[in-house]
């Protein structure tokens, strides 16, 4: 038994020596194509990069440049150590491999799949502020697994592609342009038409509210009647691409600056008015109390 184990032993030493010429002239040929992988996949993204601002379809083409290279020189030096059919073979097994692993690994495959279709629709690219399955954050990075977006409470979320095919994607900054909007409240006794002219003049001086365009300009509403106030509601625009600062910050800047023109020009917006009854045990006439 020990002879035989031997003799095997020996039988593929000598062919290892044999064949010592072809490994070395094909390892060395794997070699020269994994540097000429690497060197064309930098080359293709860099000369990309200078027309293409699109990271994810530049990550995705020196992928594909280099798994080419990559590919080509696992070949070659199969055919180049004599397994010639051991890589038709591999070439040949490729598909039905393929569909076994997508079977196996269908949510990895899905998700890398979501992701090839992401890099050639582009519905959002990095910077953009999205909304996926009431998930809303800022884009940050992208892969072929999932997309990574960071919520304004400062939580960073790891989204699958997958989740980004299926469901509804609410893009706010495609175009660059945002709307936000307030509600604030004037006395009943108030001019409406005058309190509206103060807020259009308030945001008109605002540098950071886009003014331009007949839809995207600032304008205010009648929103609703309360109880005791009249609810005039606030619409503005801002470009996000022009913006570097906090939009939230921005927001809460406007809201300031209406409310101490409006208070400057002397314009009532009460509180709620809350009525108690309060019945006296000797009598049922009510004492009305109202509370601003």
């Amino acid at each position: 038994m020990n002879d035989k184990i031997m003799n095997s032993f020996e039988v593929y030493w000598q062919n290892v020596l044999e064949r010592l010429p072809e490994i070395t002239v094909g390892t060395t040929l794997l070699i020269v194509f994994i540097l000429l992988a690497i060197f064309f996949r930098r080359l293709v993204v860099r000369r990309l990069k200078a027309k293409m601002t699109d990271v994810l379809l530049l990550n995705f083409i020196g992928r594909v440049v280099f798994l080419f290279f990559l590919v080509i020189g696992v070949v070659v030096f199969l055919n180049q150590v004599g397994l010639g059919q051991a890589a038709s073979g591999l070439l040949a097994g490729a598909g039905v491999s393929a569909l076994i692993l997508g079977f196996a690994f269908k949510d990895i495959g899905e998700n890398f799949l979501a992701g090839f279709f992401l890099a050639f629709s582009r519905p959002f690219s990095i910077g953009d502020i999205i909304e996926v399955d009431g998930l809303t954050g800022t884009v940050k990075a992208m892969s072929f697994r999932n997309s990574h977006i960071r919520t304004f409470d400062g939580r960073d979320i790891f989204i699958p592609n997958a989740m980004m095919i299926k469901n509804p994607l609410t893009n706010y900054t495609k175009d660059g342009l945002m709307r936000h909007d307030f509600e604030l409240g004037i006395d009943y006794g108030e001019d409406v038409a005058h309190a509206t002219e103060i807020i259009m003049q308030t945001l008109n001086k605002l540098d950071n509210i886009v003014q331009e365009g007949e839809d995207i300009t600032p304008f205010v509403i009648i929103s609703s009647f309360g109880s005791s106030t009249i609810n005039l509601k606030v619409f503005f625009w801002i470009n996000t691409y022009d913006f570097l600062g906090s939009v939230t910050v921005l927001k809460s800047t406007v809201m300031q600056t209406v409310i101490n023109n409006l208070l400057k020009a002397k314009v009532s917006m009460p509180a709620d008015i809350t009525e108690f009854k309060l019945y006296d045990q000797q009598s049922t006439i009510p004492i009305d109390v109202t509370n601003k």
